[in-house]
């Protein structure tokens, strides 16, 4: 049998600050930002046939690096829990 595969080193792990309707309020919160590790970006999609923006913080290494970045947004602007996600 073979040995399961390692995780690759692609793979990163991103917090989501926060899922908007129109990019320029999506662009002011990524040029906000400044998280302690990681890059902000803004990501598009649609959902219900309407485009949506999301604020994300990308490449963190491991999901505890992820954890302590929402964390620290989370306090810096008196939010609710941020979730975290695997790229």
């Amino acid at each position: 049998a073979k040995e399961p595969v390692a995780a690759s080193s692609s793979e990163s792990w991103f917090v989501n600050f926060g899922s908007y309707g129109q990019r320029g309020l999506a662009d002011y919160w990524a040029d906000k930002l400044r998280p302690t590790a990681g890059r902000v970006i803004v990501a598009s999609s649609s959902k219900d046939g309407r485009a949506i923006y999301r604020v994300r913080v990308v490449e963190l290494a491991n999901r505890d690096a992820a954890e302590n970045v929402a964390r620290a947004l989370e306090k810096q602007h008196g939010l609710s829990k941020l979730w975290v996600g695997k790229q």
